[in-house]
């Protein structure tokens, strides 16, 4: 990781991540959490343990998380998520919308996503909002320290919030590691009788049955496994362009890359 100029204003600087970087960070996380919580029976990582008992182990500091919090009334109607940068303390917040929506369904993709999408900005981003004798604050002192997330955000939709795209390639490694990722993939396909992808990403009803096992075994959407199948190069070029810019990477992808 390196620090250079922020070309959108938001920050005086930006942090900049090595291809592969942020994978292996994200990594050795899931690694550490495991070690500390136990052994997973799935390959879904228990989110909440993860932010509430992982992350002050390595990060030095408290770390809280809300999951019924009232965001969208607070910071804006389409805010999914938001972390809050504290000298002693971090806090997680998660719109209740998403808590309930989760609760009421059994379908935990979003907030799964938007917790472990908080948690990347914990562990990526403190040092943004750190002040000490010895270093300035990145961020601008009069600004409130916090990262307030949008849906589009989460979501993989950008316009140049840098900060939010390695929050999310964060998320999927954390929560889709790419070895069992695509260990569980290929297993799968494969019961199906199929060995190319592009056969499999022809027949509707297969490649949906697939992604779907995907979804609920690592407890994240079909759109996440999907956009994870493009990252991971096992979806055919006919599909890429078209999955890609239904996720607002196309025009955004290679500004953000760092």
């Amino acid at each position: 990781m390196k620090i250079i100029k922020d070309k959108t204003g938001t920050y005086p600087r930006r942090l900049w991540f090595e291809d592969g970087e942020i994978e292996g960070i994200a990594e050795g996380h899931r690694q550490g959490c495991v070690q500390l919580v136990g052994k997973l029976e799935t390959p879904a990582l228990p989110v909440d343990k993860f932010i509430e008992i992982y992350l002050p182990q390595i990060l030095g500091t408290k770390v809280s998380l809300d999951p019924y919090a009232d965001l969208q009334r607070k910071e804006g109607e389409k805010v999914l998520g938001a972390t809050y940068f504290f000298d002693d303390h971090l806090e997680v917040k998660i719109d209740r919308s998403v808590t309930e929506e989760a609760e009421k369904t059994d379908q935990w993709g979003r907030y799964n996503a938007t917790g472990t999408h908080e948690a990347g900005h914990c562990t990526l981003h403190t040092t943004l909002f750190k002040r000490d004798s010895n270093q300035q604050v990145l961020f601008r002192p009069a600004e409130t320290k916090k990262i307030a997330c949008l849906q589009r955000t989460i979501e993989g939709f950008y316009t140049g919030e840098w900060w939010e795209y390695q929050a999310n390639q964060f998320m999927a490694n954390l929560l889709m590691p790419k070895q069992p990722f695509l260990a569980h993939f290929e297993m799968e396909r494969n019961t199906y009788g199929i060995r190319d992808n592009r056969e499999l990403v022809k027949n509707d009803h297969r490649f949906n049955a697939v992604v779907g096992y995907l979804a609920r075994i690592f407890q994240v959407s079909k759109q996440a496994v999907k956009i994870r199948l493009w990252e991971l190069g096992q979806i055919p070029n006919l599909q890429q362009k078209e999955l890609f810019q239904s996720s607002g990477f196309a025009s955004t992808r290679d500004g953000l890359m760092g």
